[in-house]
């Protein structure tokens, strides 16, 4: 049979090529989720992100499948982030990434709140404890999250990190005496240096950190979150 469709011209696509579209199984972990959360499926690229990506082009982009596995909460045992969608009641797809924690199975921690904005992927962040929704997958611009044991964080640092640290352009770089802005001032140092980050104090989004400056006399102080900046915003 397979000799006369050739003969004939036919193009006979190896079975393997329909296997190979299968979609992944999920890890136990996204399995038993769905179950208690039955309104959330499973990213499908060829329902969610028509127009945008293709299960195909995200594989070649090491998208997919829409999950990583890593120990996010950091506490030696293995968990699982994902992109899931869901149904809102007026019929909109909301998207999310949620994290399931392996001492909490059947329970999943949002890391962004459900909304109608493209999640296309999820992968790693800064560092191997952290995880980044990618509202695009071919650009620098997605936030990372950290876990800080009551909820994922945006831009988290956390003790032993190190990191780059600016300030307004044109003055210098204050360190503070303690974590609040009317603090004395410890040092005024140069824009755009490294420093080790000691202690991490404040709430979400009110962080001050404690650091231990690369310069000369290594000097210490407390800088609030927003001076800490990514190192491609210190070239030029």
């Amino acid at each position: 049979m397979w000799g006369w469709l050739i003969a004939a011209g036919v193009a006979v696509a190896p079975a393997v090529s329909l296997e190979a579209r299968k979609p992944p199984k999920p890890p136990a972990l996204l399995r038993d989720l769905l179950k208690v959360e039955t309104s959330w499926r499973i990213l499908d690229p060829a329902v969610d992100l028509v127009g945008d990506y293709t299960v195909k082009q995200l594989e070649d982009l090491d998208r997919w499948p829409p999950w990583i596995e890593g120990d996010f909460d950091k506490d030696d045992k293995d968990d699982l982030a994902a992109v899931v969608v869901r149904q809102s009641d007026s019929g909109t797809i909301e998207f999310t990434v949620v994290v399931i924690h392996g001492r909490t199975p059947g329970r999943g921690e949002l890391v962004v709140p459900f909304a109608p904005r493209r999640i296309l992927g999820v992968a790693p962040g800064a560092a191997e404890d952290t995880v980044t929704p990618q509202y695009c997958v071919e650009c620098d611009t997605n936030d990372w999250y950290r876990w800080n044991g009551r909820a994922y964080e945006p831009l988290l640092h956390v003790i032993g990190d190190t990191v780059m640290i600016s300030g307004e352009p044109g003055r210098r770089l204050t360190l503070f005496a303690d974590p609040r802005a009317d603090a004395e001032r410890t040092a005024n140092l140069s824009l755009c240096v490294k420093a080790e980050i000691l202690q991490v104090g404040g709430t979400e989004g009110q962080r001050w950190y404690r650091v231990e400056v690369n310069a000369p006399e290594s000097p210490r102080g407390w800088i609030p979150q927003q001076l800490v900046v990514e190192p491609v915003d210190c070239i030029g």
